[in-house]
């Protein structure tokens, strides 16, 4: 089975800066979807909220509908979906479990004359049983523990992992080693190695975090963390995790037996850094255009293609994408050998930004214009 995290939601950061009336505009969301046509990509579904792998055959994913969400898995073999689990309100974020066999979702519940609360719900994918967990932080305020089945969350006494098969909890990470870096009404998150040796413990939300490191009885500051989701164990000494200020993050690799840290990417609108545990593949985004990290090979592969949520199937062949809520599985040898025809698309891309750079009636606001820039940056970048 294969981990995975589902926790962004796919922003057409265009619509934002750029005039949507403008008939560039259009021309420019048609070339993004031709590059995934030129990549020989499958298309899902549409009307997508959040993605990821089950297993090696099946993705699972949450369409958003009028007042309804509807979980489903999809078989990439025999194309067939079925349906494992509506959920009114709306939802905020979702996981799901190292094994597969469960999903783990946030969502806003309404509440009659007061301000919306949060909660979080277990889906058993097998079962297509929902079941509740006393929480009412709106976003994400949860973990997943490494190779199985189990959540964790901050109780009382610690971080606590909980196993839904069982409903037995356990502390993992006593409160006395994180309660200085602690806040009130803040979410406490902690990312346990693979080994269950080491965590990261991450406290905040919008953007201010404290975080740090316990090893062997051993803690220490975790400097420069700006995300409590974007940061993953890649084996037990090695981490990746988005560092930088709102329009201008980085990925960061770290050693926690050195302290020392590269940086893999800088200066990007949003990184949305996933990895993929099986293959050991990083993804991140270059101003929303997608870089994929070979962990064992030290590369990095530009793919041409633009999206969100971006992750591998465990044999490390295939990735799954999120493009204007549009769902799609691409080979990733089929974007190698379509080097040549993403690379004409980037260009492309590129002429239509540069014309919307050169006309002010295109440009939405007064950052339309860096905005604009930066997406040239980004295409160029990878069509030289």
């Amino acid at each position: 089975m294969m981990a995975g995290n589902l926790v962004a939601r796919d922003i057409n950061l265009d619509a934002i800066y750029i005039n949507t009336g403008s008939p560039v505009y259009g021309r420019l969301l048609e070339k993004k979807l031709e590059a995934y046509q030129a990549a020989g990509s499958e298309f899902i579904d549409r009307d997508v909220i959040f993605a990821g792998w089950g297993d090696g055959y099946t993705i699972l994913y949450v369409k958003e509908l009028t007042q309804l969400n509807i979980a489903y898995a999809y078989n990439r073999v025999t194309r067939k979906t079925r349906e494992i689990g509506r959920i009114v309100g709306t939802i905020t974020a979702l996981k799901q479990s190292a094994g597969g066999s469960h999903l783990f979702i946030k969502r806003l519940v309404e509440v009659p004359g007061s301000v919306p609360r949060g909660e979080t719900l277990i889906l058993n994918v097998a079962t297509k049983k929902i079941s509740v967990l006393n929480s009412t932080y709106p976003f994400i305020d949860f973990s997943v523990a490494p190779g199985g089945n189990s959540i964790m969350f901050e109780s009382g006494e610690g971080i606590v992992e909980y196993i839904p098969e069982t409903e037995s909890r356990r502390v993992t990470v006593r409160r006395t080693e994180y309660a200085d870096i602690a806040r009130a009404g803040e979410p406490v998150i902690a990312h346990l190695s693979p080994n269950g040796k080491k965590a990261v413990i991450v406290s905040g939300s919008g953007g201010s975090y404290r975080s740090k490191m316990t090893a062997a009885g051993t803690t220490w500051v975790l400097p420069d963390v700006t995300s409590a989701t974007e940061l993953y164990w890649l084996d037990n000494n090695q981490l990746v995790y988005r560092k930088g200020a709102s329009g201008n993050y980085s990925v960061c690799l770290y050693d926690a037996v050195s302290r020392q840290s590269t940086i893999l990417l800088d200066n990007s609108l949003n990184t949305n850094i996933i990895y993929s545990t099986y293959p050991k593949i990083i993804t991140f985004l270059k101003d929303q255009v997608i870089r994929v990290y070979d962990v064992r090979k030290h590369a990095i592969i530009n793919t041409c293609l633009e999206g969100e949520d971006a992750s591998f199937s465990p044999d490390g062949n295939r990735f799954i994408t999120l493009y204007l809520k549009k769902l799609f599985i691409t080979g990733i040898t089929s974007v190698i050998k379509k080097n040549t025809e993403l690379t004409k698309k980037a260009k492309e891309i590129v002429v239509l930004y540069q014309s919307i750079l050169g006309n002010g009636k295109e440009l939405s606001n007064e950052y339309s214009g860096e905005y604009v820039k930066k997406k040239i940056s980004a295409y160029g970048s990878v069509s030289d």
